[in-house]
This record gives C-alpha cells, sequence and structure tokens, in this order.
C-alpha cells in the first residue's frame, strides 16, 4: 500500500501547504495547563482551520480523533540522547511517526476496537534538524516492515521509492540514500529507543506559514519486542505500560512569518509558558532512568 501526496486542485494546494511547513521554519513550544485546552481549541477554531490530511488513502470519515505514536531511534550508546541534552538549540535527531484516527462513532457498529480505527501501514521517517529557534526535517515514508532493514543494511525497495515519489518526485531514492546514509554514520547502529504517543489537536492556514499543534495525553513507552512484526497500528493500548506522562498539554506553534498577534494574545490568555520541552528527552529518560 502506498501513502502519496494529496492529488489536484485544493489538495495538491494543501500537500504544498504541508511541504513548506517540513521545511525551515520557527518553531516555539508551550506548556499549557490541562484546564485550559477547551478554551484554547475553541478560540483556535474561530481563527484557523483545523489541518486534516486530505490525501489519496485518506480516512474521510467525519470528526475522527487524532493520535500519533513516535518512535525515537538511537544507540546502544545513546550518542543522539547525548547530544541533544548536550546541546538543545543545534542537534539532529531520528525518529518515526505512524498516524491513525479513532472513532467513537463507530463503537456501536464494530465487532472487534480495531474497526474504530483508521490507519496507513507507512511509518514517516523523520530527521529532523534544530538550528537555535530554526527547525526543519526530510521526511520519508517506509512500510513498517521495512525499517529494520533499512536501518541495519541501508536497503531501499522499489515500494519505498514508490512511496517517495509523490513527495520528491525522481529525486525520492536520492532522498533515501541520504537518511540511510546518516543511520550508518555511528559506530553502533540506530534502533528504536523510545516511544510516545499522544492525541494531536493540529490547526493550520492555507499557504503554510502558519500551523499549530496541540498534544494532549502524551505518554512515554519502551519499545515492544514485537514492534516491527505488527500489521496494526501502534494504539497507546497495546504500547505496554507507561513509562511516564507529560504534565499538561504542549502547544507549537510553527511559522514561517511574525506570529500573529490574535495568536500572541491568545497565549497570554491562557497563561501559555514557553519552553523547551523535547519528547525525545523525557521518552528516553524515562524509559532508562
Amino acid at each position: 500500500m502506498t501513502a502519496q501526496r494529496p492529488g489536484g486542485g485544493a489538495a495538491q494546494a494543501a500537500g504544498d501547504a504541508d511541504d513548506r511547513m517540513t521545511s525551515e521554519r520557527d518553531e516555539a513550544k508551550y506548556t499549557v495547563a490541562s484546564d485550559k485546552v477547551p478554551l484554547f481549541a475553541a478560540a483556535m477554531s474561530e481563527h484557523l482551520p483545523h489541518h486534516r490530511f486530505t490525501g489519496d488513502g485518506a480516512n474521510k470519515l467525519p470528526r475522527p480523533r487524532h493520535f500519533v505514536t513516535t518512535i525515537y531511534f538511537d544507540t546502544a550508546s545513546r550518542h543522539q540522547y547525548q547530544a541533544s541534552v548536550s546541546d538543545a538549540q543545534h542537534n539532529l535527531k531520528m525518529r518515526a511517526k505512524e498516524y491513525y484516527d479513532l472513532h467513537p462513532s463507530l463503537a456501536e457498529l464494530a465487532t472487534n476496537p480495531m474497526q474504530m480505527v483508521r490507519f496507513q501501514p507507512v511509518l514517516w521517517l523523520e530527521l529532523k534538524f534544530r538550528d537555535g529557534a530554526k527547525t526543519g526535517k526530510r521526511r520519508i515514508g517506509i512500510p513498517k516492515r521495512d525499517v529494520p532493514a533499512f536501518f541495519a543494511t541501508g536497503l531501499v525497495t522499489p515500494e519505498m521509492i514508490d512511496i517517495q515519489r509523490p513527495l520528491y518526485g525522481l529525486d525520492g531514492e536520492a532522498v533515501l540514500r541520504e537518511i540511510a546514509a546518516y543511520c550508518g554514520r555511528y559506530d553502533e547502529p540506530l534502533r528504536a529507543d523510545c516511544l510516545v504517543n499522544y492525541r494531536r489537536l493540529p490547526w493550520q492556514d492555507q499557504d503554510g506559514s502558519l500551523r499549530v499543534t496541540l498534544d494532549v495525553g502524551i505518554e512515554f513507552y519502551a519499545p515492544p519486542v514485537d514492534l516491527w512484526q505488527r500489521n496494526h497500528a501502534l494504539l497507546r493500548e497495546t504500547l505496554g505500560p507507561p513509562r511516564g506522562a507529560a504534565p499538561g498539554a504542549i502547544l507549537e506553534v510553527k511559522t514561517r512569518a511574525a506570529t500573529p498577534p490574535w495568536l500572541a494574545d491568545l497565549l497570554l490568555q491562557i497563561g501559555a509558558v514557553r519552553n523547551t520541552f523535547s519528547k525525545f528527552e523525557q521518552a528516553s529518560r524515562a524509559v532508562h532512568g
């Protein structure tokens, strides 16, 4: 199954906006108290549309609850963790994300809890960089089953190239090999180090200059032993006991322009506290101590 960018017309414009938001941008993080989340979400919906993937294979059912499971990679000696904590403003990290939607409205029709879940069996592998307030990432899609061989040997399959083609055109294979080369830069192999699961509430403007995400219910997990053999979504309920959780919610403002005054006022109204929260660092400490 291939995951593709949105198609033509308005969907193509949405895909182009997504591309702009994954390129270099300013990023600010804030902690939001849990009791302020409903107020913030209601106010945001008055200013920005909810963001939702609309391309081929998109879930078109109404009122989904969006969730993310992020897999962070590191070596046995925790090279990436050490680099992140020693210089939080200038670093690279490798992670993979799986997105899934939960539909409680289907509960009456479902004979199995998995029937309330919609997802694509593709992990989005991201090489994310930070240089001060600037962030950006290179993103590729890989079938979950192919991830171990990609990390171990840099194996690139025809299916993997097909997934990249809508994103990068003829350069798709080159991007794959660029990320594979990064995976081989250490004298120890990268491996799944820790997992983070959370519900995401996203908003984004039409031209991709402003994106706001609110992550709630953030929990940290050790990698399940059958991580790469699973043919179902990485649901929170299937990840084992959580090793820890983040207090409150984490708000991220990603912008390619100045923060609009209405958003700055809203952040003051809800008492948002700017911070340098790292899901990777928090999850790695929770798992490894």
